[in-house]
């Protein structure tokens, strides 16, 4: 069972989107797709294990400022829009992360 579910264009965002993230908690990492376009690969879900540091590389997702990373481990091994991985966990940016809908 897949658990990986696109949210259509036009959809609201999950209500608890604008939550504080932290260690523990279950996150959908929204990958920019402005290099990909066409991709069919799902947003990956995951667990945030670790904080990242402020500045520094991310997943598929260029760092401004002082954006906050976090280190999230994903459910199911991930193969990024540009056919990389299998990937086991990623350092992402707190901007390209949403707080997992509940189930």
């Amino acid at each position: 069972m897949a658990l990986f579910k696109r949210r259509p264009v036009d959809a609201p965002a999950a209500a608890g989107a604008a939550a504080a993230f932290g260690v523990g908690m279950q996150v959908v990492v929204r990958l920019d797709r402005s290099r990909y376009p066409d991709s069919l690969v799902e947003d990956p879900i995951g667990v945030i294990t670790a904080p990242g540091e402020l500045v520094g590389s991310a997943l598929y997702a260029p760092v401004v400022g002082k954006d906050a990373i976090w280190v999230v481990h994903f459910e199911e091994p991930f193969y990024g829009l540009d056919g990389t991985g299998p990937h086991e966990s990623a350092r992402v940016s707190q901007r390209s992360l949403e707080a997992a809908p509940e189930a």
